[in-house]
């Protein structure tokens, strides 16, 4: 991040800190209950907003020159790149009678044979072959042609819109501000470190309203990471639709007295950007945390998490530093996780009809806005 937008909000939460409050909203706001629980409010966000909007699918260091990757994220997804490093993605479904067509997770490159009835395709989508072929004369075959997506890449990353539209372009998309913070994380060649995909019976919406706030941490990680931060002391921003947010650690006060030029933001807080519509980026000091929330039904959620790190670990001691980091940053998501079924829980015991949103809790209501706009 550019140094002067890293003094500049070091100088506001410090500000804040002397005041004894957080940034946030000039007056609180509520959610009807119903944004959790409806399963056709659950399939318009699916269709409406999650399948319309770029996704991250994959890091790019995944799929090398040559290769294919496959996804099943809401719709089966088939991801290639050639010799000349062009990638390209796919619905992963045969047009012949709509079987998923690749079914390892990934590979080199080559004919792909629909294991139904052994229809034949290339990598760039194009349809190579039809056993007995004569039954099928007088379709075009450009129709027949794999189902092609918009991909495109930034911040290292592969990003999909998971249906069929115009070109992707992700500067505009993403905005200058971030584009440059992201820049400045340089995370393009860092690597990729303990992927997980973790499942767990919440809405989606649920899980990602848990890393929108800092208000929990004092109660819900009393046994990970309370003693870490500055008890609900936040500064959140917006960026259109994506959201960036800073969560102050207690050794704040430690800036006072120090010149500017040495401020270091990631060493008395972490950074939280919620790229819309549903990636979150935990920025710590010495790592980078992506994690892409999606339904998996409407009571339902999948997280895709990864770390990044400047470069592989070259000793042992490296290694289980960064390993220790994430067992703590999982087992304070399994706190979240917890709180967040204890929440569905309640809901649905129907005890009210709205939920409530602190001033400090802007930002949830800034990503419930956002889905709304976008029904």
């Amino acid at each position: 991040m550019q140094h002067a937008t890293q003094v500049e909000l070091l100088s506001k939460v410090l500000a804040l800190a002397e005041r004894s409050v957080s940034d946030g909203a000039a007056e609180p706001s509520s959610l009807p209950v119903s944004a959790y629980l409806d399963e056709e409010r659950y399939r318009r966000e699916r269709d409406e907003v999650l399948l319309r909007e770029p996704v991250l699918v994959a890091r790019s260091s995944e799929i090398t020159k040559g290769a294919f990757l496959t996804r099943e994220l809401m719709v089966p997804l088939l991801l290639t790149r050639d010799e000349q490093g062009r990638l390209r993605a796919f619905l992963n479904v045969c047009k012949h009678r709509g079987t998923q067509l690749v079914g390892e997770a990934a590979g080199r490159n080559r004919v792909f044979v629909c294991p139904y009835h052994a229809w034949a395709y290339n990598p760039d989508g194009q349809l190579r072959g039809i056993p007995h072929g004569y039954g099928f004369e007088g379709v075009d075959r450009a129709c027949l042609n794999l189902t092609e997506l918009p991909v495109a890449e930034r911040f290292g990353a592969v990003w999909a819109r998971l249906s069929p539209g115009p070109a992707l372009d992700l500067d505009s998309f993403f905005g200058e501000a971030l584009c440059a913070d992201f820049d400045s994380f340089a995370i393009d060649d860092h690597v990729l470190f303990d992927p997980r995909d973790i499942r767990r019976p919440v809405n989606w919406k649920l899980t990602v309203d848990t890393f929108l706030e800092n208000y929990h941490v004092a109660k819900a990680h009393q046994a990970t990471i309370d003693h870490l931060f500055w008890p609900n002391l936040g500064s959140f921003e917006r960026f259109g639709r994506h959201i960036r947010n800073y969560y102050v650690k207690r050794n704040l006060r430690e800036l006072q007295g120090q010149p500017e030029e040495q401020w270091d933001l990631r060493r008395h807080g972490n950074l939280l950007y919620l790229l819309w519509p549903n990636t979150l980026v935990l920025v710590e000091p010495d790592h980078i945390d992506f994690s892409s929330v999606f339904p998996d039904g409407p009571l339902a959620t999948r997280v895709l998490s990864h770390t990044l790190l400047p470069e592989e670990p070259q000793t042992e001691k490296a290694r289980r530093y960064f390993e220790k980091n994430n067992e703590i940053l999982y087992a304070a998501l399994e706190e979240d996780f917890a709180m967040a079924t204890r929440v569905q829980n309640g809901i649905r015991a129907g005890a009210s009809e709205r939920l409530w949103h602190g001033t400090y809790e802007v930002a949830l209501r800034w990503f419930h806005q956002s889905l709304e706009q976008g029904l």
